[in-house]
């Protein structure tokens, strides 16, 4: 427990620790010190750890704050928070439980291009060119309708639009609300 608060505080005091890595392949490096291996479908990318709620809490320390499902996924000093889910129908906050989202809504996160919770349309924009409308890709669901992807790696996996989105983000009003970052791709 003491190790985890004090990871936390390290994090929060480290020049540059709140960065997020992903590739413009759809690789994810880090989510500061959190390195998630990725899947899709059946396949598991090599490297970095299994991306679930131990090995999260072991990167960011002890959550403060609990999620809908009443699980321990917030992490209110960072501003971060976790979707975990078990599609195999495992409690979702069991310590091995997979993360299928970590979304940032703190300004003091930053892409590695220099992207930060705040930031202009124009601003996601100019440092991603290449990002779409998740309705564009996905069709026009009412929960989509705010989602942009950022980054999208190639997949054969799910069908149509053949794409996952590794790192996405939330824009409300013209400005970014929320980035979002996925190691699991075609719902696992």
């Amino acid at each position: 427990m003491l190790a985890a608060t004090l990871a936390a505080a390290l994090l929060l005091t480290s020049p540059g620790a709140l960065t997020i890595e992903v590739r413009d392949s759809g690789r994810i490096v880090r989510v500061a010190d959190f390195k998630p291996r990725q899947f899709l479908g059946e396949t598991r990318f090599p490297g970095g750890v299994a991306p679930t709620r131990r090995n999260a809490i072991r990167a960011f320390g002890t959550p403060d704050r609990n999620d809908a499902q009443g699980c321990p996924n917030r992490w209110w000093r960072l501003g971060l928070s976790l979707v975990t889910a078990d599609f195999g129908g495992g409690p979702p906050c069991a310590p091995t439980t997979a993360i299928q989202h970590l979304v940032i809504r703190s300004h003091r996160w930053s892409t590695e291009r220099g992207l930060r919770v705040g930031d202009s349309l124009d601003r996601v924009r100019e440092l991603y060119p290449e990002l779409r409308r998740f309705s564009d890709l996905y069709g026009r669901a009412p929960g989509w309708r705010y989602d942009w992807a950022l980054v999208l790696e190639p997949s054969q996996v799910g069908g149509p639009p053949n794409l996952i989105d590794r790192l996405s983000a939330v824009i409300r009003q013209r400005r970014v609300q929320a980035l979002r970052v996925s190691p699991y791709g075609a719902g696992d």
